[in-house]
């Protein structure tokens, strides 16, 4: 009896050590999608420098998206679009903007000018086989 606790307690102690180790490993995966915006973007990592949520709409702006990997999925994404909406009315589409999508794609960047946009909040949404996966405001100024 005493020697099924101690291995019942070994037992639950190295699953803990397992889990808590998978928990806290990091191992670069993106977690999720995401849209980022700013100036400029790093050569290495290619990840935006310091992502603002207001940008001056005078600069030229950089967008980055970054994919989640599918991988072990039985369907793969066809297609991702990226669309811009003033937030008060998201169903008018701004802008569109079709990513490629081949084995390797973990993300995507384009530039714009938010020039001929006015001032305001405006709504960047990333869909996944016309499915929205991720949206996030951002404040022209």
């Amino acid at each position: 009896m005493i020697k099924r606790k101690r291995l019942l307690i070994l037992f639950i102690v190295l699953i803990s050590i397992v889990i808590i180790f998978f928990i806290l490993k990091d191992d670069g995966e993106i977690k999720r999608d995401n849209i980022e915006i700013g100036y400029k973007t790093n050569d290495e990592s290619q990840e935006i420098i310091d992502p603002q949520n207001k940008v001056d709409r005078n600069k030229k702006l950089i967008v980055s998206t970054h994919f989640k990997s599918n991988s072990g999925k039985e369907k793969q994404n066809k297609k991702f679009v990226i669309k811009l909406a003033n937030i008060k009315d998201r169903d008018n589409v701004l802008m569109e903007e079709t990513i490629p999508n081949d084995e390797g794609t973990s993300g995507y960047e384009f530039q714009i000018s938010p020039g001929k946009f006015p001032a305001g909040k405006y709504q960047f949404s990333l869909y996944r086989d016309n499915n929205l996966s991720v949206e996030k405001v951002f404040i022209f100024k």
